[in-house]
């Protein structure tokens, strides 16, 4: 009976240890860093690899410093006070040098917290600066300066923004048939304007033709055309086609 009560002992104490010891070991994979809290502390952050910890004591939160897609749809107001819908595209990733930080502040909700409203605000403010008809000719203009102005206003806060696009866009209904009526009546005047040049080149033409038939071109004209009949009648000092001087 002590036999057993010895055997069972030991045997938990092994399967005590052999707990605490896989508990004590943990892994980070490629494009991921561990922050390291100790009873909620914020300890220190690990890199990629094998790692120990104090089992019951630390807790490992897993942060990927990978690059991420993100889109944003929104609907802005350009100077003019029309309505465009766009979606832009970005790609950014978190500082790996500052990946306890990024968690001390926003934890994993760094996103939602402080990316996407910042990236809102930077969008409106700067489209809000251009006429609607400018916004399709000066749109990597504008990709550039959300760009600057966003990495700007969130530098020091562990985000690196690798690139910014405006990916789409649309305009309001409204817009799209001014739009589509000032096309129609731009084809119409250019139309329009082609017909009257026209009529006054062809009037221009018949001008200098007119101008240059001497009174010699004409009667040659005429005796090119002759048939060879002389006119039963005819008035004047001298005969058709043929000048006396």
């Amino acid at each position: 009976m002590e036999v057993s009560k010895r055997l069972i002992s030991t045997i938990a104490i092994v399967g005590l240890l052999a707990i605490l010891a896989f508990s004590s070991f943990y892994t980070i994979n490629t494009g991921e860093r561990g922050v390291v809290l100790r009873l909620g502390k914020l300890e220190g952050v690990v890199g990629e690899g094998l790692h120990m910890k104090v089992p019951f004591m630390d807790d490992i939160q897993i942060l990927s410093i990978r690059d991420r897609n993100l889109t944003l749809n929104t609907e802005v107001s350009s100077s003019d006070i029309q309505t465009i819908a766009v979606e832009v595209g970005m790609v950014y990733s978190l500082d790996p040098m500052k990946v306890g930080t990024v968690y001390q502040t926003y934890a994993e909700h760094i996103e939602n917290t402080l990316i996407r409203p910042t990236l809102a605000e930077k969008i409106n403010a700067i489209i809000a600066e251009y006429p609607i008809e400018a916004f399709v000719e000066k749109r990597a203009e504008i990709s550039n300066r959300i760009r600057t102005t966003f990495a700007d206003q969130i530098q020091g806060n562990g985000v690196l923004v690798k690139t910014l696009l405006i990916t789409n866009h649309d305009f309001s209904d409204e817009f799209n048939k001014a739009i589509e009526d000032k096309k129609i009546a731009e084809q119409g005047a250019l139309a329009a304007r082609f017909t009257l040049e026209r009529m006054k080149l062809e009037a221009e033409a018949q001008m200098i033709k007119q101008a240059s038939l001497s009174p010699l071109v004409i009667q040659e004209m005429a005796i090119n055309k002759w048939d060879g009949k002389m006119p039963q009648y005819f008035s004047g000092s001298q005969l058709p086609f043929i000048t006396i001087k």
